[in-house]
């Protein structure tokens, strides 16, 4: 009965240990490293703020496109750069992996095109509604340039710390002074790598994650959308341009066109009229009319042939675009299958070695059940004969 109790009691401690063993839990960790809410709130908040800038800058464009003649090549031609450039740009500083290097690219770029605007190369560009051309702070590009640059400016001041925030715009203006756009095409010169060499930060500490599966999923998503919006715009602004600045006179082609079909509607009702002249007027016709209509013909082939090369040139700039932006979703795509691969392995690496110290621990416990159920009984017969024999020596 003792026996049987005993045994009984080291099977629940057993049981008991076993329940309570850590090592019986497998937790699999994709060992991500997530965004901080402060990159979070800045990736959200200065892409919003990209998409008030498109709507702002396209606004501001065509109520200056509206008060210039439309046959106003010079001026219709630098709103239309504005608007391509300055949107390519933003969105080349605004989507980026780095939510700070985002924010600081942005802050930059918007701060180069208010003082290019207002104090650089295109302060007497456009006119304002009174006809006064580079009158200050008066027409809609200076007028959009500086507000944007004060909202961007609260944007940075809500996100950052005071100190950061304070040294960060002192680094934007010294930038702004030595890099300033020097005309419409408003090359973007980035600020980032600066923005750390000034903040004594090493390139190698200054690379972020891409954060979770859905933090990147998001920015892809992100990225993707942009595209989908901006490109379409893009690409018209550009083939407007192109149009604009095209050598080949759609007017002049037409003008040729007509001509010729109201001399030939002149002689076709000449020859039904006055069917005893026609075949005078076929000797007259080839030897006076066939130099005017050899020369009509050559400046029409000539129009022609300047429309087929215009045609030809725009869709090498479509297909040009369309390839650009084929790149760009298979670069994303490369990165997203990258970084999915990756996790896959760590997950499953750590899944590998849990389960290996699961088994090893398992063995540990059912070597030690073996050693409790087949050798504490014979250890407590042993000790109960010993004890039954000394008590019989004693009677």
């Amino acid at each position: 009965m003792l026996l049987r109790r005993c045994c009984l009691a080291l099977m629940i401690l057993l049981i008991s240990a076993l329940s309570g063993c850590s090592l019986l839990e497998v937790k699999i960790d994709s060992q991500t490293i997530p965004l901080t809410q402060q990159e979070l709130n800045m990736r959200i908040m200065t892409r919003e703020y990209s998409q008030q800038f498109f709507a702002q800058v396209e606004q501001a464009a065509d109520v200056l496109q509206a008060r210039y003649d439309a046959g106003d090549q010079l001026n219709q031609s630098h709103i239309l750069l504005w608007k391509i450039n300055a949107e390519e740009g933003m969105q080349a500083a605004t989507y980026q992996v780095s939510p700070i290097a985002s924010l600081i690219d942005s802050w930059v770029f918007v701060a180069q095109m208010n003082e290019f605007f207002h104090s650089g190369q295109g302060k007497a560009l456009f006119i304002d509604s009174d006809g006064i051309k580079g009158a200050p702070g008066n027409d809609e590009a200076k007028q959009v340039s500086a507000h944007l640059a004060r909202e961007i400016d609260a944007l940075a001041k809500g996100l950052l710390k005071p100190s950061a925030y304070q040294s960060t715009k002192d680094f934007v203006e010294q930038f702004v002074a030595t890099y300033p756009f020097s005309d419409l095409s408003m090359i973007r010169t980035p600020a980032y790598r600066a923005w750390l060499e000034a903040n004594q930060i090493a390139q190698e500490e200054a690379v972020t994650t891409l954060g979770t599966m859905p933090e990147a999923i998001g920015d892809v998503s992100d990225r993707l959308s942009l595209m989908s919006k901006q490109t379409p715009k893009i690409m018209t602004w550009k083939a407007q341009l192109l149009a604009l600045n095209s050598s080949a006179s759609i007017e002049q082609v037409n003008q040729a066109l007509d001509s010729l079909k109201v001399t030939a509607d002149a002689m076709n009702d000449f020859i039904i009229n006055n069917p005893e002249y026609m075949n005078h007027l076929a000797q007259e016709m080839a030897i006076h009319l066939q130099p005017l209509v050899d020369d009509i013909d050559i400046k029409t082939q000539a129009r022609l042939a300047q429309l087929s090369e215009e045609r030809q040139a725009l869709e090498k700039m479509v297909a040009r675009e369309r390839q650009e932006v084929a790149l760009i979703i298979s670069h994303e795509r490369e990165a997203l299958a990258q970084n999915i691969d990756q996790i896959s392995q760590q997950v499953v690496t750590v899944a590998m070695d849990k389960l290996m110290q699961l088994i090893k621990s398992t063995i540990l416990y059912f070597v030690l059940f073996i050693v409790v159920i087949f050798f504490a009984p014979l250890g407590l017969g042993y000790m109960l004969g010993r004890r039954s024999q000394v008590r019989k020596q004693k009677a």
